[in-house]
C-alpha cells in the first residue's frame, strides 16, 4: 500500500468517525440466522422498505443476515459469508485481495446472481464474465438475503438503512500479515421529515503473501440519498465508486497466475416507489433507472464498459400470499428482461412457491429460468421438494455463448429446534461443462460435471445458551463433481458466545470465540491440472464493550501447505485483528 493513500483512508474514516462523540449499545446477534424483524420506535420516521423478493418460501429456501450476523459473522467480504452455506466452496486465489470466485452446484460462475437493492450487478472490468464476490466489501450492507437453489445461489444485497433521528457513526480499523489495513468510516442522518443520509468509505491494501513487489488496493465510497415521509411512498438515489487496482500475481513456479487489473467500477441507482400498505402489504409500484460502469486507469487492452437499465415492477401481497411481476430494458448484454414469482400458504403447514426468468439478450440469444417449491411443516419439521429447469447462457458477456439446458430436484427435511436442529437433503444435478475464470491463468479450462446424486446435510446442537456445535458435509453418492469444486466437502465450528449476564448490565458486554476446520477431497480442476484434498483450521475472537468491538482472526492455522485454487498455496498464519466503534449523538 502507498503511505499517502493509507493516509488519506485513515483521515477520511477518522473524520466520519468523531462526528458523534456519545457510545450506543450494539444490537446482538443470533447465532441461527433470521429476518430482520425489529420495529422503529413510534417517533421516527417511517422505515425505507428492503428490497427483496417476497414470501412466503419453503423452509430453508432463504437465509438471511443481519446487520448483526454481519458484524459477528467475521467475513471479511461477501465470498465469506457465502462460505458459511451448505455445499459452497470458496475458490481463493490466496490472501486477501485476490479473487475468490463461489463454487456451488457444478455451475462454475453461473451459480451466482447478485443483486444490490433489487437491480442485477453485472459482472464488469478486466473480469467481466463472471461476479468476484470478494471484490464486494459488507461495511455499507444493512442485511443479506440468500435464496438457495438445488444449484444456484441469488444473493440480494440491502444496502444499509437508518430509522432513527439519532445520527449514527461507524469506524472499522483492521490490519494483519503482509502489511495488510483496512479502514472503514460510516454516517447516517435521518430527519423528521423522511429525508435520509448516508456516506461510506472503505479502504482496503495489502502486500499480499505473492512475494516481494506485490500489492492489492481497493477503495470504495458509497453515498445514498433518501425520502420516505410516509411508510407508503419514497424514493432513493445510490452512488457507488470502486477503485480497483492489483499488480501481477506469479504462482511459486513463475507461471502467470492472476493479471493485473487497475480500473474503476462506479454504480448508479435511483429507484421510486409506492404502495397502498406499510410493510410490503397491498400492492406496490416501484421503477427505477441504474448505469453501471468501468474504466481502466492504464493500457490493460481491456476497454471501457458501460450497461444502464430501467425496472418497472408490481407486487401484490398479503398474510398468507403474495405475487410480483417485474420488467427490465438495458442499453447491452441483456436488452429485455422479465420476472415474475408467487407464494402462497395454501393451507396450515402448506406452502407452494415458485418463479420464472425470462431473458433476451445480444445476438438473438434467450435464457428461460423456472422454480418451484412445494413443503410440508408442522412444528419443528418439515420437508421440501423443489425443482429448477434452466435454459441459459453462462454469461452474457460473451456474444457466443450458447444456452445450455439443464434440470436439477432436490427434496430435504429439516428440524429446527432450540437445542438441535438441522436439514438434510437429496439433490439431483444435470452434467454441465463450466467456463472457465480470466482472472484464474493457472486453470485455462474447467473440467465439466457430470450428471450427480449429491447428499448435503447440516445440523447444529446447542447444549447450553453459550456453546454451539455446527457442521455440514456435502458427498456425490452419485457421480462426481468437477471443474474447482471438490467431490466430498465439510465444514465444522464450534462457537462460545457469552454476555456474562449476571457481571454486566444487559448487553453491555459480549464475548465470541470460534474455531473452525474446513476438508475436501481430490477432485479434477480442468485438463491435465487435479485439485488437491486439503483441510483448513481457522479461529477467531470477538469481544464487545458497549459499542466498541475488537476482533481477530487468523487463518491457516496448522500451516497446511495447499491452496484453495491449485498451484496458489494459501499462506500460514494469515491473521487480521482491529477494531470496530459505533457512535451516536
Amino acid at each position: 500500500m502507498t503511505r499517502p493513500r493509507r493516509a488519506t483512508a485513515l483521515a477520511a474514516a477518522c473524520a466520519l468517525g468523531f462526528l458523534c462523540t456519545t457510545v450506543t449499545g450494539l444490537a446482538q446477534d443470533t447465532t441461527r440466522v433470521q429476518a430482520d424483524t425489529s420495529r422503529p420506535a413510534r417517533t421516527t420516521p417511517p422505515p425505507e422498505p428492503a428490497a427483496t423478493p417476497a414470501g412466503p418460501l419453503a423452509p430453508g429456501s432463504r437465509m438471511t443476515f443481519t446487520r448483526d450476523s454481519l458484524v459477528w459473522s467475521g467475513a471479511q467480504t461477501l465470498a465469506d459469508l457465502l462460505g458459511r452455506i451448505p455445499g459452497v466452496h470458496v475458490a481463493r486465489a490466496g490472501f486477501l485481495g485476490l479473487p475468490e470466485y463461489l463454487q456451488y452446484g457444478g455451475r462454475g460462475g453461473s451459480a451466482l446472481e447478485v443483486f444490490w437493492d433489487g437491480v442485477p450487478l453485472e459482472p464488469l472490468g478486466t473480469d467481466s464474465l463472471f461476479t468476484d464476490p470478494g471484490r464486494i466489501p459488507l461495511s455499507y450492507l444493512d442485511r443479506v438475503d440468500v435464496e438457495v437453489l438445488p444449484a444456484a445461489l441469488r444473493v440480494h444485497l440491502v444496502s444499509e438503512r437508518h430509522s432513527g433521528l439519532e445520527p449514527r457513526t461507524m469506524v472499522r480499523i483492521m490490519s494483519g500479515a503482509f502489511r495488510t489495513g483496512a479502514y472503514v468510516g460510516l454516517f447516517q442522518q435521518r430527519w423528521p421529515s423522511g429525508i435520509g443520509l448516508s456516506l461510506a468509505g472503505d479502504f482496503f491494501g495489502t502486500d499480499g503473501s505473492a512475494g516481494p513487489g506485490r500489492s492489492d488496493q481497493r477503495f470504495d465510497l458509497w453515498a445514498k440519498l433518501g425520502w420516505h415521509p410516509t411508510p407508503r411512498v419514497g424514493m432513493t438515489y445510490q452512488l457507488r465508486r470502486q477503485d480497483h487496482t492489483r499488480t501481477v500475481v506469479n504462482s511459486p513456479t513463475g507461471a502467470l497466475a492472476v493479471p493485473r487489473s487497475d480500473g474503476t467500477r462506479t454504480d448508479v441507482l435511483f429507484a421510486i416507489g409506492a404502495g397502498t400498505a406499510p410493510r410490503g402489504r397491498g400492492v406496490r409500484v416501484d421503477f427505477g433507472l441504474a448505469a453501471s460502469s468501468w474504466s481502466s486507469d492504464s493500457g490493460l487492452g481491456v476497454p471501457d464498459q458501460q450497461y444502464r437499465q430501467a425496472h418497472l415492477g408490481m407486487r401484490v401481497a398479503q398474510s398468507t400470499w403474495s405475487a410480483e411481476v417485474r420488467g427490465r430494458v438495458a442499453d447491452a448484454r441483456t436488452p429485455y428482461q422479465l420476472q415474475g414469482r408467487a407464494g402462497w400458504v395454501l393451507l396450515p403447514g402448506v406452502i407452494v412457491s415458485g418463479d420464472v426468468d425470462w431473458r433476451r439478450h445480444d445476438g438473438g440469444r434467450t435464457s428461460v429460468t423456472l422454480h418451484g417449491a412445494a413443503g410440508l411443516y408442522r412444528g419443528p419439521l418439515s420437508i421440501v421438494a423443489e425443482a429448477a429447469r434452466r435454459d441459459a447462457v453462462q454469461t452474457a458477456a460473451l456474444r457466443d455463448d450458447a444456452p445450455i439446458l439443464t434440470t436439477d430436484q432436490a427434496v430435504r427435511v429439516g428440524l429446527e429446534t432450540g437445542p438441535l436442529g438441522g436439514r438434510v437433503a437429496l439433490v439431483r444435478r444435470d452434467a454441465f461443462a463450466p467456463l472457465a475464470y480470466p482472472d484464474l491463468r493457472l486453470i485455462p479450462t474447467l473440467a465439466p460435471s457430470p450428471a450427480a446424486t449429491f447428499v448435503v446435510a447440516s445440523a447444529y446442537i446447542r447444549p447450553s445458551s453459550a456453546l454451539t456445535l455446527s457442521a455440514w458435509y456435502a458427498d456425490p453418492v452419485e457421480g462426481t463433481a468437477a471443474g474447482l469444486e471438490p467431490p466430498r466437502h465439510a465444514r465444522g465450528e464450534i462457537t462460545l458466545r457469552s454476555k456474562f449476564w449476571r457481571t454486566f448490565r444487559s448487553g453491555a458486554f459480549d464475548l465470541k470465540l470460534t474455531a473452525a476446520m474446513e476438508s475436501w477431497s481430490a477432485g479434477a480442476a480442468g485438463g491435465a491440472v487435479p485439485l488437491p484434498g486439503a483441510t483448513f483450521y481457522e479461529m477467531s475472537v470477538q469481544f464487545q464493550i458497549v459499542g466498541f468491538v475488537g476482533f481477530w482472526d487468523l487463518r491457516n492455522v496448522r500451516l497446511t501447505d495447499a491452496g484453495y485454487v491449485p498451484g496458489l498455496p494459501y499462506p500460514g498464519n494469515a491473521q487480521t485483528f482491529g477494531v470496530r466503534w459505533e457512535f451516536s449523538n
